[in-house]
């Protein structure tokens, strides 16, 4: 037990690790960071934000800044994460863990874990970025620990969730393929999420821009629902339920990579 341990904290570094230095994943962060910077710049968002902040509570305004960053952000997060493991085929790494005395699934999961962290890394500093804006406009200290809150109960059960998709699918389809269909998906899906005539699953408990933790545990947030009407059980549901799903892709990834590797 404790050597699976140590194997699964040594992979969550060792994937963080490489993962953080890529060139891709700042790069394409950057570009985000610059038209985020644009539409600052020419609009009245954060002019406004004062006058937000004079009209809704601290917590309210956490909440809306959250939920802003997770409707756009993750997509980065998404596309990023695909070709982690088809990399590590090409460059022959799975073969040379596989002489190691270390359980398949407990290096899966540190890569995943790993990779994951890291990937969110740039998203989280953009964030915090704007934790301290609110914290100064607000002159409330308090900022910065609630929205370490509100980050956690909105953004991580859907980066749990889509990260263990973005691991998985390139396991059976090409990465370029899998980004295309999830770029599409989170258009259809989140972004447009207040599209009443859409048809989505945006507006349903398995939202990973995490509206029903917004909405629902923190009493919706004080700001226009577009007709969601969440409970704090409902949220809570929806937590639950993406990373439910988040282990059940995990584990099908784990029998299916052994299935592989028995059968090649």
């Amino acid at each position: 037990m404790v050597n699976q341990v140590s194997v699964l904290t040594g992979a969550i570094q060792y994937e963080f690790k490489m993962q953080i230095r890529r060139r891709a994943l700042w790069s394409t962060f950057i570009i985000v960071f610059g038209l985020f910077a644009l539409f600052f710049a020419t609009s009245s968002f954060l002019k406004e934000m004062p006058s937000f902040l004079a009209h809704n509570t601290l917590i309210t305004t956490l909440v809306f800044w959250t939920f802003y960053v997770n409707t756009y952000m993750p997509i980065c997060v998404g596309v990023l994460l695909a070709d982690r493991l088809p990399r590590d085929r090409k460059l022959k790494v799975d073969e040379l863990l596989g002489t190691f005395p270390a359980r398949f699934d407990a290096r899966l999961i540190g890569k995943y874990l790993g990779s994951m962290l890291a990937t969110l890394t740039p998203m989280f500093l953009f964030y915090v970025l704007g934790l301290f804006y609110i914290t100064v406009v607000s002159a409330n200290i308090l900022a910065l620990p609630l929205g370490l809150v509100t980050f956690l109960v909105i953004v991580i059960p859907g980066m749990l969730f889509i990260s263990a998709f973005s691991i998985a699918c390139p396991a059976i389809m090409s990465v370029p393929v899998y980004q295309f269909l999830f770029i599409g998906y989170w258009l259809w899906g989140n972004i447009f999420w207040f599209r009443t005539e859409i048809p989505t699953l945006g507006r349903t408990i398995l939202s990973p821009i995490g509206i029903y933790m917004a909405f629902g545990i923190f009493g919706g947030g004080g700001f226009d629902t577009k007709g969601i009407h969440a409970t704090f059980l409902d949220g809570v549901a929806s937590m639950v339920v993406q990373i439910g799903i988040a282990l059940l892709v995990l584990f099908a990834l784990v029998r299916y990579l052994r299935w592989r590797q028995e059968h090649q």
